[in-house]
C-alpha cells in the first residue's frame, strides 16, 4: 500500500502529549484586549446561534473549507491554521458539534497503524499547546487560497486506458475522469499525490485553462 510521505519534521514525539495548556505570557494581542471582558468567538459560537450562523458564513466566505475527511488534516504541513468541531467522543464529555477556534499545527503522530491512535498539536490563539486525537474530530475547517486548489490538465481522449482516475465535478458532483494511468501502478502513484488528496479533501479542483476547449 502506497503512503503519503510526511516531511520528518512534521512528526513529534509522543510525551509532547502531556504539555501543559498554559497560555503564552509573550502571545500578542489586539491593544483593545481586556482578559477582564473578552468573550472568545468559540464561546460566542457555543451559544449564540444567531452568531454561529453568521460567523460561519463569514469564515466560508473568507475562504475556509470544511475537510471531506477529518483524516485530511494529516496532509497539512505545520504553521497551517485550522478550526474545528468535537464529536462528543472525547474524554473530555464535551457534546457533539462543539466548535473550537484551533490554531496553528504545530507537528502529527502517524505511527499508529490502525489509525486509532492519531493525533496532531497545536498553538492555540492565546500561545497555550493543545493534542488532539483524530477520533475525537467531527469536522476540520482549514483557510484555501485560490492557489492552492489543485488544477489538472484535461486526458487526453486519444490516450484512453483501463486505469481512470476519477474525482467528483465541484459543481455538478458528478464523478469524471481528470488522468488515464498507464498501468494500476501509476493509477495508484496518481491518487497517492498529495494534488490528488487536497482535490479530495477540499472538494475544489479546476482545470487548466490551456486544455479549456
Amino acid at each position: 500500500m502506497n503512503k503519503l510521505l510526511i516531511p520528518k519534521a512534521d512528526y513529534i514525539r509522543n510525551d509532547l502529549q502531556m504539555y501543559p495548556h498554559i497560555p503564552d505570557k509573550h502571545t500578542k494581542h489586539d491593544t483593545r484586549y481586556n482578559p477582564d471582558t473578552y468573550i472568545s468567538i468559540q464561546t460566542k459560537v457555543n451559544n449564540d446561534s444567531k452568531f454561529e450562523k453568521n460567523y460561519i458564513s463569514k469564515i466560508v466566505a473568507d475562504g475556509w473549507v470544511a475537510l471531506k475527511n477529518v483524516n485530511d488534516i494529516l496532509l497539512f504541513p505545520k504553521g497551517r491554521s485550522f478550526k474545528y468541531r468535537l464529536n462528543g467522543n472525547s474524554l473530555s464529555g464535551i457534546s457533539e458539534g462543539t466548535f473550537r477556534s484551533g490554531g496553528w499545527l504545530l507537528g502529527k503522530n502517524m505511527e499508529d497503524k490502525d489509525n486509532k491512535e492519531k493525533y496532531i498539536m497545536y498553538k492555540g490563539y492565546n500561545g497555550a499547546i493543545f493534542s488532539l486525537q483524530i477520533n475525537d474530530i467531527l469536522e476540520v475547517y482549514i483557510k484555501s487560497s485560490k492557489k492552492e486548489i489543485p488544477v489538472f490538465k484535461k486526458p487526453d481522449l486519444n490516450f484512453i486506458t483501463n486505469y481512470p482516475v476519477y474525482l467528483p465535478d465541484p459543481e455538478t458532483n458528478k464523478q469524471v475522469v481528470v488522468y488515464y494511468a498507464k498501468d494500476e501502478y501509476n493509477r495508484r502513484r496518481f491518487m497517492n499525490s498529495l494534488k490528488y488528496k487536497k482535490a479530495q479533501a477540499f472538494s475544489m479542483w479546476t482545470w487548466s485553462v490551456v486544455f479549456n476547449d
